[in-house]
Formats: structure tokens, sequence, C-alpha cells
């Protein structure tokens, strides 16, 4: 299961080509997974910017399609079906899920990419497990 400031299951996708990708193998840099076509094509158009933020999007699906994001397939739908129909999976560079839930548009998405990106893993007291 995914929740929000706990990181990212180590979920296994595919690419087109049939290549492996491990979630773990994405650290480094702010990570966007969208499952809206009409929302990759709008965060395509800005991918100057998500570059300069250091961040890296990619469309999920179930199936090969075409997309104007990198594609990365789950065959299975078990991370498509926990990000809402326009919503978006937003994690920092360590695969810490900082947003999951829906996004109005582009810039909203571009604007959780900034406030990850502002966040200092290291300043932060570690979140008790009581609470």
């Amino acid at each position: 299961m995914v929740y929000v400031r706990k990181p990212l299951p180590p979920y296994a996708l595919r690419t087109p080509g049939g290549q492996k990708v491990y979630l773990p193998e994405l650290k480094g840099k702010i990570l966007v997974l969208l499952r809206q076509p009409d929302l990759a094509r709008a965060l395509a158009t800005r991918q100057e910017e998500l570059s300069a933020l250091e961040a890296q999007a990619y469309l999920l699906s179930q199936e090969v399609r075409e997309s104007p994001l990198p594609l990365l397939l789950d065959p299975e739908g078990k991370l498509i079906q926990v990000i809402p129909e326009q919503g978006a999976l937003i994690a920092d560079a360590f695969l810490e899920v900082y947003h999951l839930g829906p996004v109005r548009d582009a810039g909203e998405i571009l604007e959780w990419v900034r406030f990850v990106g502002s966040q200092c893993p290291e300043c932060v007291l570690p979140e008790a497990e009581w609470l």
C-alpha cells in the first residue's frame, strides 16, 4: 500500500520494450507518476521546468499506448489503482511520497514539485510510529 510521508513500496514496472524497472532505481530525482494522458500531455509541454526542478515524470498504463512522457507499464494495475483518475503521485528523490491525490493541472503538479524540492529531509524530525 502507498501512504503519504512513507517510502514508496518497491514496485516492479516495465518499459514498453519489456525491461523491468524497480521504483528504487528511480531514486535521485523528484518522481511524478500520472495515470491520466491529458495531464501527461500538459506536463510534457513544461518539460524544461521539470528538468530545472530535477524532477522526472512518467505516465503509468496497463498497456502500451502513445505517451508524451516516458511510459511505465503496470500490467496488474497495483500502482495505478492508488492514484486518483485526475491525480498524481509525487515523491522526493528518496521516494518518500509527498502527494497522492487530485491535481487541477500541470501548474499544480509543478507547485508540488517545487514544494518537495524545498524540503530538507535532514531538517525534519522523523515521525513517531505511534502518531
